[in-house]
């Protein structure tokens, strides 16, 4: 009996041996299987904001030990820009990036989430917006938008504050609206020239590789596009000389990534955490970016280019936040969701702007007190 007993004891002993050993192999194999996330851009490859995505690709790769490997391709590399989302609805690619205002076409809130017109003409600027996305609800708003009202297998996350966009260079100098009126000018398509419109500015939209040859022929007087590295990039410089920094078109331009939805939902749950930190590190790189790469811009355009710069007037500040204001309404009332996100960012604006006009307005100041002491400036 006791023989018996000590045989099967041994045999338990083998049995647990064996498991353990299978659970370590496939425990193992489990914790080493790879994921990889095509991330097709809107953006060529030259773009700072392709290497800024770049950037965010190698970290969330190395924070996963390798088991997350992301690769970014250029625009173009398997679609144009304007079919990415398509693209990653469909699993031609399972990541994308572009803007959310791309999509306007398809329901015309895109433009709130990544480009909202004049700050929603009550005072939302573009930190206001990051933090209304991630702590004021508009997160939820965004997965609504996209899986609900456009229909798609999409997940989204806004990383890139790449705002403000200036309001953009000019064949002369101009000091009222009056003389705004004269003046024939490129703008984004959508909402924005809407506004512009609204104050009696006649306005044309155009890709931005036309922007140049246009001014050439003279078919315009003046443009937008997107910063003072990307102007020069484009040769902005080249035709006009008069560049006015203070935009309310654009003031806030936030990017996007997108993830194929199904493919997330079986993501393991430490990798999504991995590739949420990427996207916040994104947020942070897009930042110290902006201020590094547009403030060297701006010196060689004015130091080497001879592009002066000024002041936009307050008069034109007024007028377009008015303007903007009565056209978001006009499409509030035509649109239940529209009317959703427009009321959920306003709330936060109630909230958030009189911290930020009293509380931040000190850098400005600073800012301005500085460059009249001659303290900063070019030439320094």
């Amino acid at each position: 009996m006791l023989r018996e007993k000590e045989v099967a004891m041994r045999k338990g002993i083998r049995m647990a041996t064996l498991a353990a050993s299978l659970l370590l192999v496939f425990g193992h194999a489990l914790a080493a299987e790879q994921y990889t996330l095509k991330i097709q851009t809107a953006v060529p490859s030259a773009s700072i904001y392709f290497q800024i995505i770049e950037r965010m690709g190698k970290r969330i790769e190395a924070m996963s030990g390798g088991r997350l490997k992301v690769e970014v391709l250029p625009d173009g590399a398997v679609v144009g820009a304007f079919q990415i989302l398509d693209a990653v609805h469909k699993g031609i690619v399972n990541g994308g990036q572009a803007w959310t205002h791309y999509w306007s076409g398809k329901h015309p809130a895109g433009l709130l989430f990544s480009a909202p017109v004049a700050g929603l003409g009550v005072g939302l600027d573009q930190l206001g917006t990051v933090s209304w996305i991630y702590e004021g609800g508009g997160d939820e708003l965004l997965q609504e938008y996209f899986t609900k009202i456009l229909k798609y297998d999409i997940k989204a996350f806004m990383c890139m504050p790449m705002g403000p966009e200036p309001f953009g260079w000019f064949a002369k100098p101009w000091n009222s609206l009056e003389e705004l009126k004269k003046v024939k000018f490129r703008s984004p398509p959508g909402i924005p020239a809407e506004t512009f419109k609204e104050l009696g500015i006649p306005v044309v939209s155009m890709p931005g590789g036309e922007i140049v040859p246009a001014a050439q022929r003279g078919v315009i007087d003046a443009a937008e596009w997107i910063s003072p590295a990307d102007d020069r990039n484009l040769g902005l410089h080249t035709v006009w000389k008069n560049y006015y920094l203070q935009g309310l078109h654009q003031a806030i331009s936030i990017g996007d990534v997108y993830v194929n939805l199904t493919w997330w939902n079986k993501l393991p749950e430490d990798l999504k955490e991995i590739f949420k930190a990427g996207i916040m590190s994104c947020i942070t790189d897009m930042y110290n970016w902006n201020v590094s790469k547009n403030s060297q811009a701006l010196k060689e355009l004015v130091e080497k280019d001879g592009v002066k710069v000024y002041e936009t007037p307050d008069e034109y500040v007024k007028a377009y936040m008015e303007a903007a204001e009565k056209v978001l309404n006009k499409y509030a009332a035509q649109d239940e969701f529209f009317r959703k996100v427009l009321n959920s960012m306003r709330e936060w604006a109630k909230l958030t702007v009189p911290y930020e006009a009293y509380a931040n307005g000190v850098y400005a100041k600073m800012g301005k007190t500085a460059l009249e002491k001659g303290v900063v400036g070019y030439g320094k």
